[in-house]
């Protein structure tokens, strides 16, 4: 009987080496195991149909199918798995557009063993990983012009707003946000399509970025 406490761990990457010695890194922790090695977005896709993963490392720059469109069929086929990117990419603007296509955290390959599972670990339990690099590539977003409005319009937030705005960017469900604030799960999803409009966003995501840009998390 398969052990459900241990974090299963998908590697997407084409250089063998970086997998072995990610899987190497990974596995010397009791509590997480590498279950899936591909060197492509088609050969992950392919095994997520037999294997249960809950975090996935994900590079961007593979051949027959990259990171960029491996993550988009992931958000769509198999919304409860976590995403990790872990690239060389370091411009901001990669970040941001990953991060908004779903992706649950951004590591860069230079990253210290002990980021890597630190990632790992939070994503799982929390939803979203946001170290310094991430945080600064979206405040950097939100503060462009585009999206001044954001900030204006969130002033308008109430309290019962920023605690389920932070529930939700946890990633817990309707039914867990009104279990923990006492309200009915119709009354949650009519506040997360209140804090979609005011926040000016379309997703979690967004909804993240705003969370981040205000100190909610």
């Amino acid at each position: 009987m398969e052990n459900t406490s241990i974090i299963k761990v998908a590697l997407a990457d084409d250089h063998v080496l970086m997998r072995a010695g990610l899987s190497q890194i990974i596995n010397k922790h009791e509590d997480l195991k590498v279950k899936v090695q591909a060197s492509n977005g088609k050969e992950l896709l392919d095994q997520l149909k037999t294997e249960n993963i809950d975090v996935i490392l994900l590079d961007i720059d593979m051949p027959v199918m990259d990171g960029k469109a491996t993550l988009e069929h992931l958000v769509v086929d198999f919304p409860e798995v976590k995403v990790i990117m872990l690239t060389v990419h370091q411009h901001d603007s990669f970040i941001v557009h990953m991060m908004k296509a779903g992706a649950h955290g951004y590591l860069l390959k230079e990253s210290e063993p002990d980021e890597v599972i630190k990632a790992i670990r939070t994503v799982k339990s929390e939803g979203l990983f946001f170290n310094d690099k991430v945080s600064r590539a979206l405040l950097g977003d939100t503060a462009s012009p585009k999206s001044n409005h954001i900030s204006t319009i969130g002033e308008s937030l109430n309290q019962r707003e920023i605690d389920i705005l932070t529930l939700i960017c946890k990633e817990k469900t309707t039914n867990q946000i009104a279990e923990s604030l006492f309200l009915s799960p119709k009354t949650i999803e009519n506040y997360r399509k209140s804090l979609l409009e005011k926040t000016g966003t379309k997703n979690v995501a967004g909804l993240a970025i705003y969370a981040v840009k205000n100190g909610l998390i």
